[in-house]
């Protein structure tokens, strides 16, 4: 049979599909519309309920679905107070930023309320969600960098940062704070203004930075002594106030000389310690630990060394980090600027030339009063030889035991008058000529007719005989700085 060509057969089957069809159109009315779901985005989990969330600034999201068609607009009630009915609000937008206002308690509501339209003219059931909110008190606490401290003296310093979980703007952008003595009834005062003493009545500090909320509370000379507690406080807007406080020993100055302890570990304490308990009486002398670690902030240091007319520091055998850091603080209580009493240093530290980490040069040659290089380095000295003193009423320093803890210093000019002690002829390093080194010195000479401003003994002291250690301590302060002592 022959067949008939495809271009036949497939026009025949236009024709055929076209009279089937006719000219009829379709009416969407004729299949059902299916109604959108409106849906909030906060639920809560399974079998319990929302923790609060913040009132300040909170953004709600929700959103509508249709199956056969889409969402043409959303029906929007949001009640901010139990009983209180929110008028419905018709938009297309699909979330709201809100700020609330807390009760007394700090705390606010939303109830949401929702429904939505499809483009046919079907509604959704309506949903609703409860969201408790609060308000979140600020926070404070020393910044991440800051090293605690459990004692001082009169100075210390404080550094912090506030934080408010509902943002920064709502916060103060300044703290308040006081020490225990004072007086909280009084009115706070502007930091800076007079009167402003928060060892009397609170202060009004500003941020430092607004926007990390921190800021630093410095306390130049007005801790009184005893048990102290710093109070500091700091609200929001919805009047949450939070309170920080941090106790401490602020301690008394007790004797005209401070004992600076720069040496690690406890062998020191006998001879040093002893010392000051048989110039000043057991617990009638201020110690400072300053192997502890620097303070925080050095200037600290320097308020707390002025506090006394005279500073005794030592070290170990090895030398000291904190000497060094401190070297340039130093300098300034021994020579200080206008209006500031010139300090007494006598330092004993066998570890200040020649060796790694040893203070700056300058501070040697300008402070000190000698060169920063040694004359004999590091040495042994046998118990049978002494340090003779070279000035009158200087008492001969004998040693108990063989100490590698001593270094040889040569004067930064040629003023001899500024020698103080040198040792017996010996060898001291067998493999070097014997020598008669100096291990003391004081800055100005005493051909200036002056006392001194600063005494280095470069032997460690603690292994001298007790009786001898003393009696040249005793000299060297009263004959040879001036320092009256008891």
């Amino acid at each position: 049979m022959r067949r008939p060509p495809i271009a036949l057969t497939l026009a025949a089957a236009l024709c055929a599909l076209a009279a089937g069809c006719g000219n009829e159109t379709f009416d969407p009315d004729s299949v059902p519309n299916r109604r959108p779901v409106a849906r909030i985005f906060v639920t809560p989990p399974e079998g319990g309920v929302l923790n609060p969330t913040s009132y300040f600034s909170r953004t709600f999201h929700w959103s509508g679905t249709d199956e056969d068609g889409f969402v043409e607009a959303y029906f929007v009630s949001i009640e901010t107070a139990e009983g209180i009915v929110a008028p419905w609000t018709t938009t297309v937008a699909t979330d709201t930023t809100m700020t609330f206002e807390t009760d007394d308690a700090g705390r606010a509501q939303a109830l949401i309320r929702l429904a939505c339209r499809d483009d046919r003219g079907a509604y959704s059931d309506t949903v609703s969600q409860f969201i408790p909110l609060r308000n979140f008190p600020p926070v404070i606490n020393f910044v991440s960098d800051y090293d605690t401290f459990f004692w001082s003296y009169g100075s210390a310093d404080f550094r912090c940062f506030a934080l408010d979980l509902d943002g920064g703007v709502t916060m103060d952008d300044s703290v308040v704070y006081h020490l225990d003595t004072a007086d909280t009834l009084l009115a706070p005062l502007p930091e800076g203004e007079p009167g402003a003493n928060p060892a009397l009545r609170p202060v009004i500090k500003r941020l430092d930075d607004p926007a990390l909320g921190t800021f630093q509370i410095d306390l130049h000379g007005q801790i009184p002594s005893g048990e102290r507690t710093l109070t500091i406080r700091v609200s929001d807007e919805a009047d949450a106030t939070t309170r920080f406080t941090w106790t401490w020993e602020a301690r008394p100055v007790l004797s005209d000389v401070l004992l600076v302890d720069d040496s690690v570990g406890n062998f020191d304490r006998t001879f040093y310690h002893g010392v000051m308990d048989s110039i000043y009486g057991p617990g009638g002398w201020s110690l400072y630990e300053v192997s502890e670690g620097l303070p925080d902030r050095l200037w600290v240091l320097l308020e707390t060394l002025r506090q006394f007319p005279a500073v005794f520091w030592y070290t170990g055998a090895g030398a000291s980090p904190r000497l060094a850091a401190a070297a340039d603080l130093i300098a300034q209580y021994v020579q200080p600027p206008a209006g500031y009493e010139p300090g007494k240093l006598l330092l004993v530290s066998p570890a200040l030339i020649g060796v790694t980490g040893a203070p700056p040069p300058g501070f040697v040659t300008n402070t000190l009063g000698f060169r920063a290089t040694p004359e004999q380095s590091t040495f042994y000295i046998p118990s049978t030889k002494l340090a003779l003193g070279l000035r009158p009423g200087l008492p001969d320093l004998a040693f108990s035991g063989n100490i590698t803890a001593g270094v040889g210093m040569a004067a930064a000019d040629s003023n001899s008058t500024k020698y103080l002690y040198r040792l017996q002829y010996h060898r001291y390093i067998s493999s070097r000529p014997a020598s008669r080194p100096f291990v003391a010195v004081r800055n100005p000479p005493a051909s200036s007719g002056t006392f001194a401003q600063a005494v280095t003994v470069t032997v460690q002291l603690d292994y001298c005989a007790p009786a001898s250690g003393l009696a040249a301590v005793r000299a060297l302060l009263s004959q040879e700085l001036g320092v009256v002592l008891p």
